[in-house]
């Protein structure tokens, strides 16, 4: 083909004859109807190529692929919209597959939706609103730029028919020096006027043609200029003719054949060429324009084999739509799950190769409309959900009228436990809908926080109280621990155990968490304390156990500590006498058996024990009676010497 191209001759002395294009261009002379068929199939079901990496633009955020939605707004609207479209595919898919992992994270396990207490909320829904405007920003450029461009196409079909009036009134007119440059300008001017209407072009190129060929007969001035242009349309055409060789690297199909219709367009703009080369150099571009036509057609049809397979597979997700659409889900649950598994066919789907045009609209519809069908039923249950969640947030909105009633409240006992019961209630209610959850449930937590608030800030002192209490008992446990390890006599001990024992009960309460563990340790440590110097406490306490109690009823709390004494005692002489009845029992149980004497005489022993307890325990009432009695004469007479000296 480049021998041809190279072997084209140009003739110095070519004669004067005029050398006119044919009126019909040849962009149609070599587009035959089905390539021309070919030629829109690809370009329709290629018109998703876009200048974007699907696979890079998959590995960004949400917020990063937004950015790069913004970023087209500079572009024309055309521009624009083609690579919003391929932003918008994963997008869409990163969206709701975030949108579905949230959902199911905030899900508890196990539980249906309607046992929530708070509704799921997705905090990235403004990037999709975000995204949505986009779009219909871009839809309505793209409407605008349409508005435009058919007002440029008039406007260009009138600039037309001017320079054809122009170019006529040059054929009527006397030839002049001036004539072939103004024939020029009307030239330069007709090739960068392009869009145009579609059902005009035709006739103005004929006219235009014809009136060239006319003026080129009917003049004959400027004959070196006018072959000197021939010969550099020839050149021209002869680039063309290259350029549409170098088409065959060309790996998209698309782009060839937009560039093989732009290259066809300037070949047609061109102009005149040299009579001896017309016919050589429109054959040399045809059959390069042929030869490009005939490779992508073979790859067109490479491609075609696969679409029937991609059809079978399309057709087989048909299937287990319908099959997934046949039953109903019963809860809410149920509806998400199956919508997920919709969502996953619908993956499926878009990640499966093209399929034949003539199966692409039904298989289409055929799947499409098995969704919508889901769609239609899963919203209807929503609605129906949504009049129980109405009535829900009804009965939410009585709760938050009780709580906000008792958030005042400083019954700091009986109200936690009204406000504890109101919390179980809402738990129990349900969800609300969706567009007042927040809302309500920040309401009712609202007044619970200012309940319970107000009423850490009251016990917050009482808090550090016991802190310490708890500290002062500590100490006092161990003084025990010291005491145990004392060789002192048991008059000194006792009186020590007395005054730790009065100290320990006047210290309040400790935090509630270390009563089971300083009680235990006050108890373990004062038992091996006492059992240690029982023998020598016993003897002192007989000895001298009014003196005893009269100090312990004038010591601090001495009342108190006096009838705290007296219910143990008390509470010692109940537990023996129980203990005698049931040895009781047991020897009447025993009487008949063989070892019946040893055994009744053990009981009688171990009763006698007792009795000697109990009497030794009676003497002690005794003495915290006589021990009251005696700390009140003493009160009476001092009140009585005060008297008297008044």
């Amino acid at each position: 083909m480049n021998e041809e191209l190279d072997n084209f001759k140009i003739d110095e002395n070519q004669s004067e004859e005029t050398i006119v294009q044919s009126a019909q261009s040849p962009a149609q002379e070599t587009t035959s109807e089905s390539k021309a068929e070919l030629e829109n199939t690809i370009l329709d079901e290629h018109n998703e190529e876009d200048n974007f990496d699907t696979k890079k633009l998959a590995s960004k955020s949400l917020e990063e692929m937004l950015e790069e939605a913004e970023k087209v707004l500079v572009l024309t609207p055309s521009a624009a919209s083609k690579n919003l479209k391929a932003i918008r595919p994963v997008f869409f898919e990163k969206f709701n597959n975030e949108k579905q992992a949230a959902q199911l994270a905030f899900e508890p396990a196990g539980e249906e939706q309607e046992e929530e207490t708070e509704e799921f909320i997705f905090e990235k829904e403004e990037l999709f609103e975000k995204f949505n405007f986009l779009l219909n920003q871009i839809k309505l450029a793209q409407k605008e730029e349409k508005e435009r461009i058919e007002k440029d196409k008039q406007d260009n079909l009138k600039l037309k028919l001017e320079l054809l009036a122009r170019l006529e009134d040059l054929v009527k007119e006397d030839e002049t020096t001036e004539s072939i440059d103004k024939v020029k300008e009307i030239q330069h001017q007709w090739k960068t006027i392009r869009f145009l209407p579609k059902e005009e072009i035709s006739k103005l190129w004929d006219r235009y043609n014809i009136l060239l060929d006319k003026f080129y007969d009917n003049h004959g001035i400027n004959i070196e200029l006018k072959e000197l242009d021939r010969k550099k349309n020839l050149e021209t055409k002869i680039e063309l003719t290259k350029k549409v060789e170098e088409l065959h690297k060309e790996n998209s199909l698309k782009r060839s054949f937009i560039l093989l219709n732009k290259y066809h367009e300037e070949f047609k703009n061109a102009g005149p060429v040299p009579k001896e080369s017309r016919e050589a150099i429109w054959h040399a571009f045809k059959t390069a324009s042929d030869s490009v036509y005939e490779q992508k057609r073979k790859v067109y049809e490479e491609l075609e084999v696969g679409k029937e397979d991609n059809l079978k597979k399309k057709q087989i997700l048909v299937e287990k739509a319908e099959l997934l659409n046949a039953v109903t889900p019963e809860n809410a649950k149920a509806w998400n799950k199956k919508y997920e598994d919709f969502e996953n066919l619908f993956a499926d789907w878009k990640k499966i190769g093209p399929i034949p045009r003539s199966n692409k609209d039904a298989v289409w519809i055929s799947f499409n409309s098995i969704r919508n069908d889901f769609y239609t039923k899963r919203k209807e249950f929503y609605k129906a959900l949504n009049s129980v969640r109405n009535e829900n947030l009804k009965l939410k909105e009585v709760l938050c009228d009780k709580v906000e009633a008792l958030k005042d409240n400083e019954d700091w006992g009986e109200t936690s436990k009204a406000i504890i019961r109101l919390q179980k209630e809402w738990k129990e209610i349900g969800p609300v809908p969706d567009k007042v959850n927040q809302a309500i449930w920040k309401r009712f937590r609202a007044a619970c926080d200012h309940f319970f608030n107000n009423k850490n800030t009251a016990f917050a002192g009482q808090r550090v109280k016991e802190e310490e209490n708890l500290k002062q008992k500590e100490v006092l446990i161990q003084k025990l621990e010291t005491l145990l390890e004392s060789k002192g006599n048991a008059k000194t001990v006792f009186a020590e155990l007395k005054q730790i024992s009065s100290d320990w009960r006047t210290i309040g309460y400790v935090p509630l968490k270390a009563v089971k563990r300083i009680n235990t340790g006050y108890d373990k440590a004062n038992n091996a304390v006492y059992k240690k110097f029982s023998e020598q406490i016993k003897e002192a306490k007989h000895s001298n156990l009014k003196q005893h109690y009269i100090d312990i009823k004038q010591g601090p709390n001495g009342t108190k500590s006096l009838d705290f004494e007296a219910r143990g005692i008390k509470k010692k002489i109940s537990f023996l006498n129980d203990e005698i009845a049931g040895i009781e029992r047991n020897m009447s149980f025993f009487a008949k058996s063989k070892t019946a004497e040893k055994l009744l005489k053990d009981f009688d022993q171990r009763i006698a024990k007792i009795n000697g307890q109990i009497k030794n325990l009676k003497q002690e009432l005794s003495a915290i009676k006589t021990a009251h009695k005696a700390t009140t004469e003493v009160t009476a007479a001092e009140e009585t010497e005060v008297e008297e000296k008044s």
